[in-house]
């Protein structure tokens, strides 16, 4: 669904979020193919304004510019790598969740 580009300009974006430290970042824990995922389902009437938005962020050089930042589709955006992030494994582990049988 999402081009080359967008996926990169995706990862970089969930490394901006939830940076690689200790624990690693957004991207390794796998945001992108979590928000694939969404925008192929829940998220499907959004995902043309999410591609667009990510084509943005690749032109402006990543950087977040006050248009980006002040559209709805950014808040979107960083609530969907959160939310990759913290039901993942790694993000789990980073806060020393432990599920219990």
């Amino acid at each position: 669904m999402l081009t080359e580009t967008q996926r990169a300009t995706l990862a970089a974006f969930a490394d901006l979020i939830v940076p690689p430290d200790d624990a690693p970042g957004g991207a390794e824990a796998g945001a992108v193919a979590f928000v694939e995922d969404l925008l192929k389902r829940e998220l499907a009437p959004r995902a043309a304004e999410y591609a667009a938005f990510l084509d943005v962020l690749a032109e402006s050089g990543r950087e977040f510019l006050p248009e980006l930042v002040a559209s709805p589709i950014f808040k979107l955006a960083v609530e969907t790598i959160q939310e990759a992030y913290w039901t993942s494994e790694m993000g789990k582990q980073a806060v020393g969740f432990v599920e219990k049988d």
